[in-house]
């Protein structure tokens, strides 16, 4: 920072000659006049980089000191500048770029998103645009907090989102909701029912009445534990169930693929197109307009033209590169195609499973036929098959005692 504050004021490289150098380093010391760049050339001749207010504030210094000064350089922008005197069409055309590059750098040229998993770009990209937020937008125009609450309102899986503006460039920020699991308020009565049938392993009950014990087979949709408790001292009462019930599962799984398949193979040419973007316009730098090959993989790079301080502006330089290569079949034998498919089952069936489930048999059936190989998993596993429900109205219905009466 303190370079670019240098240059625009104005530095000049000087060499002192002194009997005592050292007695020129105390005089700027004591005067407060900064320097950089020192380098000692003799015993009696030093040359140092100061600025241009500083080589006027020690001229009159000098002389109790008896040393010779000269200038060897001057450098910045006041020394630039001083060039165009006279040349008032130049100083003109330079005064009306810098100020069209400063008008164009307050309006928004590039968008980024960050921060987004879930919701596509083009989505929140499409809610800015209809917030008024794109490309050739005036920056300073842009209301941070309506921008905010409209894009929360109108993306309901977005929690927190912020736009940051440098020069040309907008990047949003966005943090998707996390959807919590399904919870149930203190005091509402549940039921634990098996989301797969199996037999069961194990049983952990934790609040409620058990239907089934280990060795009992169950099927899917099924009540495990009830959330009806009935006892003679405090008759029928309605807790919340909750549980872990664990059971043998078995699950058949397929997986085709053919045996022949495309391959790419490079032929090692490769070409390169670059584009000059000004804003919403493109400049083409190259002459052939299309590409002799079709089969070829792009690579896009981007540059943007960036000045001191950070301000984006709105000039990006896009280089294409095409890799050609040709589509080749090639053909897979059966045991690795096999092998393949049973390393892809296996993957699948862990996933259904849970983290917390385990695989204790699995058997393979390979099928050939029509160039096609398929694989038929069928395995033996132990998960956790409970899930908690809310107890429905006509299963809280308490029974009416039995009178004489009613009798």
């Amino acid at each position: 920072m303190q370079g670019i504050v240098n240059f625009f004021t104005g530095h000049v490289r000087l060499e002192v000659e002194c009997a005592y150098p050292e007695r020129f380093m105390n005089l700027c010391a004591q005067n407060d006049i900064s320097f950089w760049d020192l380098m000692r050339v003799d015993e009696v001749t030093i040359q140092v980089t100061m600025t241009m207010r500083n080589y006027r504030k020690l001229g009159p210094l000098l002389g109790n000191l008896g040393a010779q000064m000269g200038q060897l350089k001057w450098a910045g922008a006041p020394v630039y500048l001083r060039r165009f005197r006279g040349r008032y069409v130049l100083l003109a055309g330079l005064i009306a770029t810098l100020a069209a590059t400063w008008i164009m750098s307050l309006y928004i040229w590039d968008i980024r998103i960050e921060g987004n998993e879930n919701i596509p770009a083009a989505v929140i990209l499409h809610a800015l645009d209809d917030a008024g937020v794109g490309i050739g937008t005036f920056g300073p125009s842009i209301d941070a907090e309506f921008l905010r609450h409209r894009m929360l309102l109108e993306l309901a899986d977005l929690s927190w989102i912020t736009v940051n503006i440098n020069g040309s460039r907008a990047t949003v920020i966005v943090r998707e909701r996390v959807h919590p699991p399904t919870m149930f308020p203190e005091g509402v009565a549940t039921a634990v029912y098996a989301t797969r049938s199996g037999i069961v392993d194990q049983v952990l009950v934790w609040d409620g009445m058990p239907l089934v014990a280990v060795g009992d087979t169950v099927v899917m949709g099924q009540d495990l534990v009830s959330g009806r408790m009935e006892s003679l001292a405090q008759g029928t009462r309605f807790v919340r169930a909750d549980a872990e019930i664990f059971a043998r599962t078995w699950h058949a799984l397929s997986m085709s693929m053919p045996l022949e398949f495309v391959e790419k193979v490079y032929t090692g040419e490769v070409s390169t197109k670059r584009i000059l973007f000004f804003g919403r316009n493109r400049i083409n730098l190259f002459f052939d307009s299309g590409i002799s090959h079709i089969t070829y993989d792009k690579i896009v790079n981007q540059s943007d033209f960036v000045l001191p301080g950070g301000i984006v502006l709105p000039i990006r330089l896009e280089r294409r590169t095409y890799t050609v290569y040709e589509a080749v079949v090639t053909r897979l034998d059966e045991t690795t195609a096999a092998l393949f498919l049973q390393a892809r089952l296996l993957e699948q069936l862990r996933e259904r499973i849970g983290p917390h489930g385990q695989v204790l048999s699995t058997e393979f059936e390979v099928e050939v036929g029509n160039g096609i190989v398929t694989v038929h998993l069928r395995a033996e596993c132990r998960e956790q098959i409970a899930s908690v429900r809310r107890l429905r109205e006509d299963e809280m219905v308490i029974a009416a005692p039995i009178t004489e009466e009613s009798r």
